[in-house]
């Protein structure tokens, strides 16, 4: 029964760095109905800042994922202004704005595989020490990382439901076109969406690189959150959340009950019966609105 609950708490803590590129993805997708595959290179940038910003700059633990935050949306901002406006403004396939995101997180990958080096790099950041309740310890930083996220997710959702501007990134959800109509900017809709998914993806590489290691291709991790955006429903912000906390709690039972070799066969098993029983995810919606 410890063990249960030892991998429960471990579950939800990787789940909820799961969700911040879940929603990330639901994001991007409620409104531009295309994946954004750059969002692992902006994962590994961010946690190549901090790293770097932290044993090189000397930088306190706050200073440096601030830092990390702000560099990672200047280069998601970027990445939208250069690789998928012109096709958006040209009302290109969505199948075109797929291959240029690849063909973005290809470029930075290999960039940061070329400046920084392939190695493992672990965090200068004390993430032992863990809280017990019981016999089952609770990790500092997986508290922190479980915190902050599902923090960043509720102010997100206030965001979107509370502020004019998310009232703009929701409606051009249902119709980018007739929002437009109507007075809501483009142009400021993709600022927001790639600066917000920019934050998202620089929070979740800092504690997964704290939690395991950095390294150029840490970002593939971001394919489980992929299949947690899908479990959930594409497109559904509640959903990525609740997908990615069964996704993470799932993969740590198959750890510790049967063997981490197959955690990600389990993932991708549940992914397709999913599908077969809820063809739009747990909570995605068959009509306009997926926000």
């Amino acid at each position: 029964m410890e063990l249960f609950f030892q991998q429960i708490v471990s579950g939800i803590s990787i789940g909820a760095v799961y969700s911040l590129l879940a929603v990330g993805y639901a994001l991007v997708y409620s409104v531009y109905n295309f994946t954004n595959w750059a969002f692992d290179a902006f994962m590994a940038f961010g946690a190549f800042m901090a790293f770097y910003a932290i044993s090189l700059f000397f930088m306190p633990f706050w200073a440096a994922a601030l830092i990390s935050i702000v560099l990672t949306i200047v280069l998601s901002v970027g990445s939208e202004r250069l690789a998928y406006r012109p096709l958006r403004l040209r009302k290109a396939p969505r199948l075109f704005m797929m291959i240029s995101a690849m063909g973005a997180n290809l470029m930075i990958v290999n960039l940061l595989n070329l400046i920084f080096g392939g190695s493992f790099r672990r965090f200068p950041v004390d993430a032992a020490k863990p809280f017990f309740i019981g016999n089952v310890s609770i990790g500092r930083m997986d508290l922190l990382a479980g915190a902050i996220s599902f923090a960043i997710l509720a102010l997100l959702w206030w965001f979107l439901y509370r502020t004019k501007p998310g009232l703009g990134v929701r409606a051009s959800s249902i119709d980018i076109m007739t929002a437009s109509l109507m007075g809501v900017n483009n142009d400021a809709v993709a600022f927001i969406i790639f600066a917000v998914t920019g934050a998202l993806s620089s929070v979740a590489g800092v504690f997964y690189g704290i939690k395991y290691a950095v390294f150029p291709y840490m970002g593939l991790v971001t394919i489980k959150a992929m299949i947690a955006s899908i479990v959930g429903g594409l497109g559904s912000l509640p959903g990525a959340v609740v997908g990615s906390l069964i996704l993470g709690v799932l993969e740590t039972l198959v750890a510790g009950y049967i063997s981490s070799t197959y955690r990600d066969l389990f993932s991708f098993l549940f992914l397709v019966i999913i599908l077969l029983f809820f063809p739009n995810g747990l909570m995605g919606k068959s009509g306009d609105e997926k926000l």
